[in-house]
């Protein structure tokens, strides 16, 4: 039997792309980062690329899996993906179970909420710099594609970013393929675990996976999942520079006390509808609110469009026009400082 390379173009290309995130966010010799896996491909090959660069970087890697009981067999499987980690080098390795809840926001939903529930959890205890997670280019080709067709915006079509906005998560492999990894896996000698749930429909993911991106693949050519991405990395520039016009915006139309936001309606009304929405975003984020498009138009009708309106009762959030200011107040009691 042929003996394995000891460098493979998949295995070149992975490590790569962990070093060069590593060196965009600044992580050095000294730092502590962890590693989420689920124990296939994509996880697997993002963990083994890291402990490889790390221990030649000073850089210490931790592992983290996160079991969601959701399966037959679950528990098996988080173990066999510890043995596998420790096998490449790791020294910390803890699987984390949770317990997922139908819940109305589904249970994908709610499956995810549990899983960075516990990744946000390891990380604190280890004083981890930042979570990694094995998300590729395929993902995000998918995500552009189900935020296309969903209409739930911009933000949504430009997909995941390298470093997450609350900056916990760190995601090196989004210009790397799906193929990559399984290949790194394969050219590394790791035994993976297929999930089974990625071949069922019923999912909307594995829908666009495996029968819409295809088809557009076919029908229009190769290209098509980097071709997505590109326009997701497009996106997040130009977000990029509006979202730091609305920060600027709204620092000079409002006010904020311990539970309400006081938005200046002259201030407002110089703002173009795409500043004047993010304002509007970010006064009721500040309030503990993550509202539809509608409840942000409703509020915008009280500026471009009044005509004495009675106050607007969003969840959890009074609105009311009073004037020339827009009164936002919280019916909840908010943390000192929320505002």
């Amino acid at each position: 039997m042929a003996s394995r390379p000891r460098l493979t173009p998949a295995m070149a290309d992975v490590r790569r792309a962990v070093r060069d995130a590593w060196d965009r966010q600044g992580i050095s010799s000294g730092d502590l980062i962890s590693v989420a896996v689920s124990g296939g491909a994509d996880s697997l090959a993002l963990a083994a690329a890291s402990i490889f660069e790390g221990k030649r970087a000073g850089i210490d890697v931790f592992a983290v899996i996160v079991n969601h009981n959701l399966q037959k067999g679950s528990m098996e499987v988080a173990l066999k993906a510890k043995e596998t980690l420790l096998s490449l080098g790791f020294e910390t390795v803890e699987v984390m179970e949770v317990q997922v809840k139908q819940a109305s926001i589904g249970m994908e939903a709610a499956a995810r909420n549990a899983r960075y529930g516990a990744l946000d959890s390891f990380a604190k205890t280890h004083g981890a710099k930042f979570t990694m997670l094995g998300h590729t280019l395929d993902d995000q080709a998918e995500t552009v594609l189900l935020g296309l067709a969903r209409g739930s915006g911009a933000k949504s079509i430009a997909g995941m970013q390298e470093l997450s906005s609350d900056g916990k998560y760190l995601r090196p492999l989004l210009g790397i393929r799906r193929e990559t990894t399984v290949a790194f896996c394969s050219d590394s000698g790791i035994a993976v675990w297929n999930d089974p749930q990625n071949k069922d429909t019923k999912f909307s993911r594995v829908k666009v996976r495996r029968k819409v991106l295809p088809v557009l693949e076919k029908e229009l050519g190769p290209g098509i999942a980097e071709a997505l991405a590109k326009t997701a990395g497009i996106l997040q520039e130009d977000l990029e520079y509006l979202d730091a016009q609305a920060a600027k915006a709204f620092k000079a139309v409002a006010k904020t006390t311990n539970n309400s936001v006081v938005l200046e309606v002259k201030g407002l009304e110089k703002l173009s509808a795409a500043i004047r929405n993010r304002v509007i975003l970010k006064a009721l984020g500040l309030l503990g609110v993550e509202p539809a498009k509608v409840q942000i138009d409703s509020i915008n009708a009280l500026v471009t469009n009044w005509h004495g309106q009675k106050p607007l009762a969003l969840p959890s959030v009074r609105v009311v026009r009073q004037g020339k200011e827009i009164i936002l107040k919280s019916t909840k009691t908010l943390k000192p400082g929320a505002c």
